[in-house]
């Protein structure tokens, strides 16, 4: 399952539940997360520095975006 971290607080949102905004990174490798925002039963929280992984099987995330 993907999900969106949010690199500031480190909280783990379920990427099924998100949007993002991505663009490919300047490096010419990959591509950044602008913009996401979690939707919930009260509402849409924003994600402050938002990057897309998946949880590893050791339990850690893992970044798929930079």
């Amino acid at each position: 399952m993907l999900v969106v971290k949010d690199g500031t607080s480190t909280v783990i949102y379920p990427a099924d539940r998100c949007s993002w905004k991505q663009a490919d990174d300047t490096s010419g490798y990959g591509y950044t997360i602008n913009t996401a925002v979690f939707y919930n039963a009260t509402g849409t929280t924003s994600i402050a520095n938002p990057v897309l992984g998946y949880i590893g099987k050791s339990g850690r995330f893992v970044a798929i975006s930079n």
